[in-house]
């Protein structure tokens, strides 16, 4: 059927393709005689001499356009920098465009004046530099553009030589600035491929080299800052106009010159033989090879340094280059042999060793840029990523940011000691073809069928309409997917896609570590396995669930603030709760073995949430800031239904609401519940979005598979599993532990990473305005949370950090620490704590970075957060006093075992604060912690010690089922349960 179709289509085709023949062969009979080739010639010649005389006239008038063009473009640039920077700094609005004037039927606009040359032929060199510090003017990155001119003499006579003889034979001596005998054999050339190939052919190759430079007036730069050309008729038409203009108005010389030094092009932005010389040799003009100066000259045919391409296009114009240059054949082959072996530089625009940051800055200078009013399309032209952008070519730019050098290069030697895998190669599946016909079928077909080939026989593959074809030999795998989809009755449309598993580079293990201050939010310091301009995918970007390491700790700190619990409250995961609470749960057995338990109170009815601890361990009755310590998930679950409560009334707020309302008022969330949701009755897990909404999370929906879809409260692994942040989100919320303080959406404050901001001289205003919140009543009441937590930084003998406690003098004479019962002010402490720590780790989301493409193989992401005190002024690099510092530190990265060991946060990330701490660490042995915890411990009611309930007997296992015990674990996983 696709066959006959295809037939069809030809023989409907036919009649065109005899039609473009005829109208072809007639056009080159009309120029097939001399006088009739002689006449078109003249009239040819005469008509754009004539336009040649009308835009000198008007260039003389000066009424050509000075805006138009790439030229123009390119000598404008300084003065649009300098406009834009008065925008930026003092408000100016931009210039309106005026409307097109037209003289003698000329629009004005569409030709650019011709005086460009002479600003052109300016020697001038120019370098602007991007200087990017750190919060004391240490510099971090240094970013500079520079561009040089040449006069025609300091090129070398072999490059001149050699580019004429090859490009534009006749240069010097044609006075038009084109030749019509080249459109009459291009013109040929192109009716003999449109005869043969029954397609109509452009003719090519017709451009001269004073055409090139007026198709540089009349090209435009894109936001990339590629040429633009436009392929219409009209354009080409223009650019013959300009041509003859060129050459009545300027000499050879002149012309030629404004080529060498602006229309010609490389790779890396390199623009003009001067800065290609330096750029691609590391040499200027006069230190050019005779083979150097022949690649260059073929270099223009493709405008970037395609290798292969241009040697062999040495080779193809060496006999007339030769010829030119007066060379021995011994000497053409000799040079051809040395263009063979010639070795290429990189320019290095971006100096520096800190790539994250140089997106860092970029990313908030950009910010800055938008909340001071600039349009998208100004703050492209401001992106310091893109080389070809207005302030990467004219720009003279310092941001100095909040980073600390010595702490960022801390932070980079411990990152690059811990051993994460370095990028790898994987084999991916690569389309490489496809095919698609209709299809009669009596039975519905299989939606997908996927078949795998090892290949024992060459085979070509392409898609359809594209002259790119993909060999596979012998042994390579060809996988082929074949998909239906219904058109009619019993026509069906399928689809067939051809993948091979081609090697592709992938970047190694993931990691992202963020530093900040704890009492300003300030950035300090950033790593991350991001490339330069990866717009902060490891900062901003990637959201991971990581309820273990914020969510877990938070609520606990809020059961504590609300009251739920005491400091010296203990709890036991080993007795259900049958009491008719949202916190109800019973005992989960498999094989009458106790693994978790399965609390009631969910969204459906007859369907319990079940939950277990690691190794599906129980922990009795224990303190609850010693659960937070070993991260008890149970108790961890139950924080979140302690939350539950009814906050209206018919209106009225029941007593006991009053403290979860203060809070949610505090959260500026109570009218937004109360009015917008139309909520008398929230969850934990509506509290903890509305704290994770402050600092910029989206709390409403989760990522799945591409999209986003709704998640309800109802859900109460939103909390621990299923609530997406970003790093820089993560580490913000996790602050809140410190100050009690939430910074309303951080990632959009620049003021928080960019200390200050010089354009071309001038203070640009970072005119944000940071609202913070305070979601506790009283940081005191946290403080069993925190001593859990700082258990779970130091409690490890090996890591060495018992020593690191809070320096503390109780005053033991106040009478308060004379009774055996707890009394709420003993400790109290009027400053914020440190030294404290939580671990989180995600279900296995990602697949692992060195296994290939089509595997199922899954990992997770492990999460460490942590507030630690430091001296700043200990670290290596560090100049002035004592420097005491109380640091925010957030992380995250793939577990992998083969690189980094056991798949937890803690193990993964440990390292860093242990790195810290060792180095520039405040000791205090026995300070707040160690002194409020026994504190705890010799107060604590006898009520309390025992949980007020016996440990439930575990009975002894006599039909344990292994098997049915990890089909639950896969089925808990699946759920989204936190690990």
């Amino acid at each position: 059927m696709a066959d006959k179709e295809k037939k069809e289509k030809k023989k409907r085709s036919l009649p065109k393709r005899l039609l473009i023949l005829i109208i072809v062969l007639s056009g080159l009979a009309l120029v097939a005689t001399v006088p009739g080739y002689m006449a078109a010639r003249f009239a040819f010649n005469r008509y754009f001499e004539h336009w040649g005389d009308r835009l000198v006239d008007l260039e003389k008038r000066g009424l050509l356009s000075t805006e138009y063009g790439a030229g123009w473009q390119d000598v404008l640039m300084d003065k649009a920098m300098e406009l834009e920077a008065q925008r930026i700094i003092q408000g100016i609005d931009s210039v309106e465009e005026e409307e097109a004037e037209v003289v003698d039927g000329i629009i004005l606009s569409d030709y650019p004046s011709l005086s460009v040359v002479k600003l052109l032929r300016e020697i001038r060199e120019y370098s602007n530099t991007i200087l990017i510090t750190d919060r004391n003017d240490h510099p971090l990155t240094t970013i500079k553009t520079n561009h040089q001119r040449a006069r025609i003499d300091e090129f070398p006579q072999t490059l001149i030589t050699a580019l004429i003889a090859a490009e534009d034979q006749n240069f010097w001596e044609n006075d038009l600035g084109f030749e019509f005998d080249s459109f009459a054999r291009a013109a040929i050339m192109a009716a003999k491929r449109s005869a043969l190939n029954f397609r109509r052919a452009i003719p090519r190759g017709t451009s001269t080299i004073t055409q090139q430079v007026a198709k540089l007036f009349i090209s435009r730069l894109d936001e990339v800052g590629r040429r633009e050309v436009s392929t219409t008729v009209d354009r080409k038409v223009r650019e013959l106009r300009l041509a003859v203009a060129l050459r009545k108005l300027y000499s050879a010389e002149e012309i030629l010159e404004v080529y060498m030094n602006h229309s010609v092009t490389s790779d890396y932005g390199l623009i003009g033989y001067k800065d290609i010389a330096n750029g691609l040799f590391g040499k200027e003009l006069h230190e050019l090879s005779d083979a150097e100066c022949i690649y260059l000259a073929r270099m223009v045919k493709w405008g970037r340094n395609v290798r292969p391409r241009i040697i062999e296009q040495c080779r193809i114009d060496m006999p007339r280059m030769g010829d030119a240059l007066g060379w021995s054949e011994e000497k053409r082959e000799e040079v051809l042999e040395e263009i063979e072996n010639l070795t290429f530089t990189r320019p290095q625009r971006v100096r520096g060793d800190h790539g994250p940051l140089v997106d860092l800055a970029n990313e908030f200078w950009l910010k800055t840029l938008r909340q001071n009013g600039s349009s998208e399309e100004q703050i492209a032209q401001m992106d310091l990523i893109d080389p070809n952008s207005l302030v990467r070519r004219k720009g003279n730019l310092t941001l100095k940011l909040s980073i600390d050098l010595p702490l960022q290069r801390k932070l980079e030697e411990l990152v690059d000691a811990r051993g994460y895998g370095p990028d790898t190669t994987i084999h991916n599946e690569v389309r490489i073809g496809s095919f698609g016909e209709n299809v009669t079928l009596h039975s519905p077909p299989r939606d997908t069928v996927r078949s795998i080939q090892v290949l024992t026989e060459q085979r070509d593959l392409s898609e359809p309409g594209s002259s790119y074809i993909t060999t596979l030999e012998p042994g390579d795998t060809l996988i082929k997917n074949i998909r239906y989809r219904e058109l009619d009755n019993q026509e069906y449309r399928r689809s067939i896609f051809y993948y091979t598993r081609m090697p592709q580079t992938v970047d190694g293990q993931y990691y992202a570590y963020s530093i900040m201050d704890s009492r300003t939010g300030k950035l300090l310091a950033y790593y991350s396995r991001d490339r330069l301009g990866s717009r902060l995918i490891g900062l901003l970007r990637n959201r991971v669930p990581n309820g273990s390491a914020t969510a877990k700790p938070i609520l606990n700190a809020l059961n504590y603030d609300l009251g739920i619990f005491r400091p010296y409250s203990r709890w036991t995961d080993t007795e259900p709760v049958k009491e008719d609470v949202p916190w109800s749960r019973e005992i989960n057995y498999s094989g009458g073995r106790p693994i978790g338990v399965i609390f009631d109170q969910t969204a459906v009815r007859g369907r319990g949430y079940r939950v277990h601890n690691y190794g599906r361990r129980f922990a009795g009755c224990q303190y609850v800031f010693d659960l937070l310590n070993t991260s008890n998930n149970i108790l961890g679950v139950e924080t979140i239904y302690r939350l539950n409560q009814r906050i209206s009334d018919n209106g009225e707020i029941p007593a006991q609401a009053f403290p979860l309302v203060n809070l949610l008022y505090r959260l500026g969330a109570y009218s937004r519940i109360t009015d917008e949701l139309n909520m008398d009755y929230v969850t934990g897990v509506r509290v903890y979005k509305e704290i994770s909404r402050i600092i910029g999370a989206e709390v409403d929906s989760m990522r799945s598979g591409q999209r986003r879809v709704p998640i309800s409260d109802s859900l109460y692994s939103v909390a621990l599993g299923t609530l997406e942040m970003s790093l820089y989100e993560q580490m913000h919320v996790f602050n809140m532990l410190y100050n009690n303080e939430l910074i309303e959406n951080p990632a959009e404050q620049p003021s928080l990473v960019l200390e200050s901001i010089t354009l071309n001289g001038n203070p640009v205003a970072i005119n944000d305005t940071i609202r913070r919140f305070r979601p506790l009543s009283d940081i005191n009441s946290i403080r069993p949370t925190l001593l859990g937590l700082h258990k779970r930084l130091v409690s490890h003998p090996g890591d060495g950090l018992t020593a690191y406690d809070i320096a503390y003098t109780p005053d033991l004479n106040d009478p308060v620490y004379n009774s055996e019962s707890f009394h709420e002010d003993a400790f109290y402490i009027d400053e914020s704590l440190s030294n404290f720590a939580k671990s989180g780790t995600t279900d296995e989301v990602i697949r692992p970075f060195n296994v290939d493409a089509s595997s199922d193989k899954r990992t997770n992401y492990g999460l460490w957060n942590a507030v630690v005190r430091v001296d700043l002024s200990k670290f290596s690099g560090a100049e002035g006093p004592e420097d005491i510092r109380d640091l925010t530190v957030a992380s995250i990265g793939e577990g992998n075992m083969e690189y980094t060991g056991a798949r937890d946060g803690k193990s993964l990330h440990k390292f860093l604060t242990i790195g810290l701490l060792r180095e520039a660490g405040i000791r205090a042995p026995n300070g707040f912690y160690s002194q409020y915890e026994s504190y705890i411990r010799s107060v604590t009611p006898e009520a309390e010690k025992n949980c007020e309930q016996q440990p439930v007997t575990v009975p002894v296992d006599t039909g344990y089922d292994e098997e049915e015990l990890e089909r639950e674990i896969v089925e808990e996983r699946t759920n989204g349960l936190p690990g």
